[in-house]
């Protein structure tokens, strides 16, 4: 992504995905009330919510990419800053007292989790937070376009080495520059995205009492083939 596109930019890079935006308002829009956005990034898709009336509250645990989201409260109509609230949260173990009909978990958010029992803490809190009804929508790269699911790992790897095995087929990561007190650079954090896969997320879901009931390959709303390179997934309580 490009600009202030997200996790992606000046701050961070990461592969560009198009029309999502397009895509999470029409979620937004077919359904009355606010919507959680869990992995806000640098705010693109939650300042589109709320530039479209949409009440957005946004959690995101990088200050970095908050803090850039939070900078276009100088440059945004005052209406669409009141109806956004930014939050310094950890999508795992976030828990506040409202309930939202939308959950979303955007920009390959769920990749973020280093393991599958991350996985587990977030839809946690996407179960908490869901209300009678509601849906849970995100989007993820898809790892293995062949189809074929993840294979056995290599002889002497270890869960313990780092968050996703050898040879991924993609290995995207993020760079994220930290700043000092006195806003002087510290260094570069290298944050690794571990890639589930369709098996992987309907385990999952389906252990955290969902069920994917849509299941998209692009944006475009086609429907997921193995080959597909995202898998864009709208789940429900089971």
């Amino acid at each position: 992504m490009s600009g202030a596109n997200g996790r992606g930019g000046r701050t961070l890079a990461l592969v560009s995905q198009q029309k999502d935006i397009a895509f999470y308002l029409r979620e937004a829009e077919q359904r009355a009330g606010p919507v959680l956005v869990l992995g806000a990034g640098m705010g693109r898709i939650a300042w589109e919510l709320a530039l479209h009336g949409k009440r957005t509250v946004a959690v995101e645990p990088s200050e970095v990419m908050l803090a850039a989201a939070k900078e276009r409260r100088r440059t945004e109509p005052f209406q669409a800053s009141d109806q956004l609230k930014l939050l310094p949260e950890d999508p795992r173990s976030l828990r506040l007292p409202e309930r939202f009909p939308l959950v979303i978990a955007p920009q390959n958010a769920i990749a973020l989790s280093a393991t599958l029992d991350d996985v587990d803490a977030m839809l946690a809190t996407v179960r908490h937070h869901l209300e009678p009804g509601g849906a849970f929508v995100f989007d993820a790269l898809n790892p293995h376009p062949d189809g074929a699911g993840g294979s056995e790992p290599e002889e002497g790897w270890s869960p313990l080495e780092g968050i996703e095995p050898p040879r991924p087929v993609f290995a995207p990561h993020l760079r994220e520059r930290i700043r000092g007190p006195n806003g002087t650079s510290e260094g570069i954090r290298r944050l690794r995205l571990r890639h589930f896969t369709v098996a992987e997320l309907n385990q999952a879901l389906e252990e955290a009492d969902f069920v994917a009931t849509e299941r998209f390959g692009d944006f475009d709303r086609h429907p997921f083939e193995p080959t597909a390179p995202l898998q864009i997934v709208i789940a429900h309580r089971a």
